[in-house]
């Protein structure tokens, strides 16, 4: 493996994924382009900023580190060693983040990583924080810049200039949240017994559709499936994948994975206290899925085939095995995979972080 980009992989790279036809067998054919051993421990979360020219990652070594997606290197570290850090995300503010802290406060940071100094702090959840999203859509109009949720029974909007929420729901248990692709909708998964969908701009009136969930697995992750989020997708703790109707919030199929690729059990449950859901994705155009395995393997399911065979109209939940694997690997489980928004680019993590194209 070249140690750097070469001109021909960096034209690769700036394929938009919108135009080019992600099947299965293009999918098939994604490799290593570049790996970065900067972490000394595992990477639990990743983001992608809006223009997919730079990526930000967080470990359970307290670092931050944000790297260029176009030329495959690194280009800042920060690390938070007194609040620790995860869930990072770049914010519509140029030179931004905001990320969680996992020690001494629950606290959510927002900070300028060009100047290392803190802008502002978003206070008010009281237990670690879950989830955290900026809203898909930069519009000035909007209220509230980032959702966020908490295993204190939370789930808070937030604006960047407010440090506090402009909007608080109380759930009562502990809660996933995310926002659909318009920015309108924010779905709650309550203690994995439970999927509610808010208006975004009304959350104190309460869901708008809720629906109990009967899972033998615990939910760790919630993503809507682009670029429409007529599906939503849970992410199970054992990485396979839940794919509920929007409308009507019922269990349609289930991605699954074999058993050898499937984490310990106490693997598991590490990780599910510290990735929450970030090792699966979507590819812009929602017709791909992509998660990070137990094995260190990438499993990917072709949704134009699991939407197709939904649509048969079958009364019972289908079951999707993946349409392929990646042939690298990392060596042990994957906690973070995230799809460029704007690239022909997928980015994995266990310790190390991959950088994969086709």
């Amino acid at each position: 493996m070249d140690p750097e980009l070469t001109p021909g992989v960096l034209e690769d790279l700036r394929k938009d994924p919108l135009r080019t036809a992600l099947t299965a067998r293009s999918l098939s054919k994604f490799y290593i382009a570049k790996q970065f051993p900067d972490n000394t421990a595992q990477l639990t979360s990743i983001d992608f900023d809006p223009s997919g020219s730079r990526c930000i990652t967080t470990s359970l070594d307290e670092s931050l580190r944000i790297y260029d997606c176009m030329q495959g290197k690194r280009v800042k570290v920060s690390y938070s060693k007194k609040y620790g850090c995860n869930l990072a995300q770049f914010t519509s503010q140029p030179g931004s983040v905001a990320y969680a802290s996992t020690k001494i406060n629950d606290t959510i940071r927002y900070l300028s990583y060009e100047t290392n100094q803190f802008i502002r702090y978003f206070v008010g959840h009281k237990d670690m924080v879950t989830s955290l999203q900026r809203s898909p859509v930069d519009d000035p109009q909007q209220v509230a810049s980032l959702v966020s949720a908490s295993m204190d029974g939370t789930v808070r909007l937030w604006s960047l200039e407010d440090v506090r929420p402009t909007s608080t729901v109380e759930v009562g248990k502990e809660a996933l949240a995310a926002y659909d692709p318009s920015g309108m909708v924010v779905a709650v998964c309550v203690a994995s017994r439970e999927l509610q969908l808010y208006d975004a701009r009304k959350m104190a009136k309460g869901p708008f559709i809720s629906a109990s969930l009967v899972f033998e697995q615990a939910v760790v992750g919630i993503k809507f499936l682009p670029p429409t989020g007529d599906y939503i997708l849970l992410v199970m703790a054992d990485t396979s994948i839940e794919v509920l109707d929007a409308f009507q919030l019922k269990p349609r199929a289930v991605l699954s994975i074999s058993a050898s690729s499937i984490a310990s059990k106490p693997v598991l449950e590490q990780m599910q206290q510290e990735c929450f859901g970030h090792k699966v994705t979507t590819t812009p155009d929602g017709r791909a899925v992509i998660a990070g395995c137990g094995d260190g393997s990438i499993a990917f399911w072709d949704m134009d085939a699991v939407l197709a065979r939904i649509s048969y109209g079958s009364a019972s939940k289908i079951v999707c095995k993946p349409d392929g694997t990646w042939n690298e690997s990392h060596d042990g489980p994957v906690g973070i995979c995230a799809f460029n928004p704007m690239l022909m680019q997928c980015v994995t993590g266990a310790q190390a972080l991959s950088l994969w194209t086709a």
